[in-house]
């Protein structure tokens, strides 16, 4: 499969979902192989942002709002993870719903 086209490539990883009888479509075999592994990054983002919740003791903007002024190198460090965590979230939050909106 190295020298597959990305036209070969979606029938041949999809058909076995089919023949299987798990999706009626390849089509959809692929669109909800994708929704899976975007869900996956959305769980994946919102453990770990619950995570630094609990580390914390707070939610975001609470300490972020206490941190003002502050914050050490450490917790600078630690915003800016939970910060694009939330970004990352909201992204795939919107991706999911483009692709859950296709006519696929």
């Amino acid at each position: 499969m190295p020298d597959a086209t990305i036209y070969q490539a979606i029938p041949m990883l999809t058909e076995p979902f089919v023949q299987a009888g798990i999706y009626s479509t390849p089509e959809q075999a692929l669109k909800r192989i994708v929704l899976d592994y975007v869900e996956r990054q959305i769980s994946w983002a919102e453990v770990e942002m619950q995570r630094l919740e609990r580390k914390h003791k707070q939610s975001f903007s609470e300490w972020s709002g206490a941190l003002s002024g502050k914050a050490s190198i450490a917790d600078e460090d630690d915003w800016m993870e939970w910060e694009s965590l939330q970004d990352m979230a909201k992204s795939w939050k919107q991706l999911k719903t483009a692709i859950e909106k296709s006519d696929v």
